[in-house]
């Protein structure tokens, strides 16, 4: 129940935080608040600290405008220096090992990045 209170809108979340854990990232900011041109959205998992974002795309995602305004919002990011990373729900049962490798080899270099090169 602590992980629902703590942000987390789908069991696809949870599982996110779990692969997360495995792959001993730290635990990402959830929900977190956009603001763009076209109103207000919420980005499923987000560290700040390496500007990186992770977004988790039920079934809904391909369905009508989505992919759509996923893909402007994710550009949007990205024009502003942010990363961000798209898995189909699918994916974190099916690929559960890749998508930690991706996510820990994201943030950590990220996070090497930000120190630069060492003397």
């Amino acid at each position: 129940m602590a992980d629902v209170c703590d942000g987390a809108h789908s069991l696809g979340e949870l599982d996110f935080a779990a692969i997360c854990r495995e792959a001993n990232v730290p635990a990402p900011s959830r929900q977190v608040v956009r603001v763009g041109d076209n109103g207000r959205a919420y980005l499923d998992a987000m560290w700040k600290d390496v500007n990186l974002a992770a977004e988790i795309d039920g079934s809904h995602h391909g369905l009508g405008l989505s992919p759509i305004t996923d893909a402007i919002r994710t550009n949007d990011g990205v024009l502003r220096g942010e990363a961000t990373l798209r898995y189909p729900l699918l994916a974190l049962r099916l690929a559960r090992r890749e998508v930690g490798d991706q996510i820990a080899c994201a943030y950590w270099s990220r996070r090497m990045a930000q120190r630069g090169p060492s003397t």
